[in-house]
């Protein structure tokens, strides 16, 4: 077995929590939709994926998300990207993990789906936007995982081969199709899971 001398994480549910309802409920004060449609409007669907894949700038996220919950007018950008950002929180459980990698010598590599605007919050933590070495964001790549492209740009650009990283996604099929390239990888459950003693459990 190849040693292993990277690991790549996912973003959401790894290195910061997750709590769309709260978003939804925001969202929906300037709507005339509940928060449940809402949240059905603008998550997981088309807008989603575009804005993930970058076919959307912020701009025409959220004029597509102003238009899909029929937000009132007078609803702004500067309103919308605030709001939207709410839906991420700090996750202080994912950064000791990135900061165990670091102290092992391990290269750090981020591997998500995610938009311009969420990956935002990547760049205002500290650790987030100073440990990694690369950054592959789908809506930079162009494509989403499970495509392999997410990963083989972080191969490419890093230099190593699959079998000497680690990847860890909460998303059973991200974790399967990146096994399926060769990586070492795991699932984490965002619920029990306690990210950096995985880490060690899949080192030693």
């Amino acid at each position: 077995m190849s040693p292993i001398k990277a690991v790549a994480f996912d973003f959401g549910n790894l290195l910061c929590r997750l709590d769309r309802p709260s978003c939804n409920a925001t969202l929906a004060a300037h709507s005339p939709l509940s928060a449940d449609e809402v949240g059905d409007a603008i998550w997981g669907g088309d807008i989603e994926i575009r804005a993930e894949t970058g076919r959307l700038d912020s701009q025409g996220h959220y004029l597509a998300v102003k238009a899909a919950i029929r937000a009132e007018e007078a609803w702004s950008y500067d309103e919308f990207q605030a709001e939207y950002m709410s839906a991420l929180l700090p996750h202080p459980a994912g950064e000791e993990a990135m900061l165990l990698a670091r102290d092992l010598g391990l290269r750090i590599f981020i591997i998500s789906n995610t938009s311009f605007l969420h990956s935002r919050f990547i760049f205002g933590r500290e650790v987030l936007a100073t440990l990694p070495e690369l950054y592959s964001l789908s809506y930079k790549v162009g494509s989403m995982k499970p495509d392999p492209r997410m990963w083989t740009w972080v191969l490419e650009r890093s230099r190593l081969e699959a079998r000497e990283c680690l990847f860890f996604d909460d998303v059973a099929a991200y974790v399967e199709a990146a096994a399926a390239m060769g990586f070492r990888a795991a699932r984490h459950d965002p619920v029990t899971g306690i990210l950096s003693r995985e880490l060690g459990e899949q080192l030693y």
